[in-house]
């Protein structure tokens, strides 16, 4: 994993770093950690996986044409992030502590694509996620699937927004959102909105946000296993997709113990 604090000025592996500006020229093969606030540019042609784990910060990224960009978010907390992009960017976030995140992307350049999956587990406390993708070109296309579980008085807040500026023909906005609620003092609230301003386009939303499915419950009860057993069964089957993203081993089972802390709490 390549760290940036103690990273500064230009070096043969592709990257540069001068005055909180990182320039990404070439595809880099480790992992490059975000700790702090960032201008990130990635070059055309070039492909990069990034971790961020920014607290209390600000992230600007311009992905070029041609530039393929992995961005993952861990433990992160009340943190705007504005990206801008021209090639395709893969967001995947998991947020396990209260915070209020800021999502911002903007599709400049035709068949730009951007897909987001946030998981977000909220025990205890609250956890607010604003996000926004505007389409700006011809041919464009978003996803944002977003999942929350909330438990012992957790509060998730879903608000997610998708622009389809006029003339912007052929674009795909997706929106979806899907809670779990365990007990009655908690809550998953999702607020999609679609703003569409040309007829030739596929946008969509959903919304599904309910109490763990006693069907599925007695399902498995009735091949052996406890309630317990089968409740944490049902909900390690919705969080391993978002773990099985992560790819440092020391990072992925200080996520796991995190997750057994807040279901035991």
């Amino acid at each position: 994993m390549i760290h940036l604090n103690s990273f500064v000025g230009t070096e043969g592996n592709g990257l540069s770093l001068q005055n909180h500006v990182l320039t990404i020229h070439h595809s880099i093969l480790d992992t490059i950690l975000i700790q702090n606030d960032l201008k990130i540019y990635v070059c055309s042609g070039a492909s990069v996986e990034l971790l961020d784990m920014c607290q209390n910060q600000r992230i600007e990224l311009y992905v070029e044409q041609g530039a393929r960009v992995t961005y993952q978010i861990l433990n992160s907390k009340n943190t705007y992030r504005n990206f801008k992009c021209n090639g395709e960017l893969i967001v995947t976030q998991i947020c396990l502590e209260e915070s209020k995140e800021s999502l911002d992307i903007e599709l400049l350049s035709d068949f730009a694509k951007a897909n987001v999956e946030l998981l977000s587990l909220a025990s205890h406390h609250l956890a607010e996620f604003t996000q926004r993708i505007e389409h700006k070109s011809k041919q464009t296309e978003s996803n944002i699937s977003n999942f929350g579980v909330a438990l012992h008085s957790g509060e998730i807040t879903f608000e997610t927004t998708g622009q389809i500026l006029k003339g912007m023909a052929k674009s795909k906005c997706v929106q979806l959102s899907k809670g779990i609620v365990l007990d009655d003092d908690s809550s998953v609230t999702s607020k999609p909105i679609l703003l569409i301003d040309e007829f030739d386009v596929t946008a969509n939303h959903g919304a599904s946000i309910g109490k763990m499915s006693d069907d599925s419950l007695f399902y498995l009860m009735s091949r052996g296993l406890s309630k317990q057993e089968a409740f944490l069964l049902i909900l390690e089957g919705i969080l391993s997709p978002f773990i099985s993203k992560v790819q440092d081993e020391q990072l992925k089972a200080s996520i796991k113990q995190r997750i057994e802390q807040l279901l035991k709490r």
